[in-house]
């Protein structure tokens, strides 16, 4: 079952599939651009599926927080 955009991690880059997309334009810092670049290497990842990951994972712990 292909994982939404919303709700991908890390560990679902292997098995992702296309979805639409819009564009976000945003600047980062060098070294996290830098770092996104290395870690989507490594996953065999686009930087954009890594950068969501990243998002949605940050944000389903802000949400955990919250409850607590």
């Amino acid at each position: 079952m292909p994982v939404e955009r919303s709700n991908l991690r890390l560990s679902d880059l292997k098995a992702r599939t296309p979805v639409p997309t819009r564009l976000m334009n945003v600047k980062l810092p060098i070294d996290v651009a830098n770092a996104v670049d290395r870690l989507s290497k490594q996953l065999h990842a686009s930087k954009t599926q890594v950068v969501i990951a990243l998002l949605n994972e940050a944000l389903a712990n802000a949400q955990k927080k919250r409850k607590r």
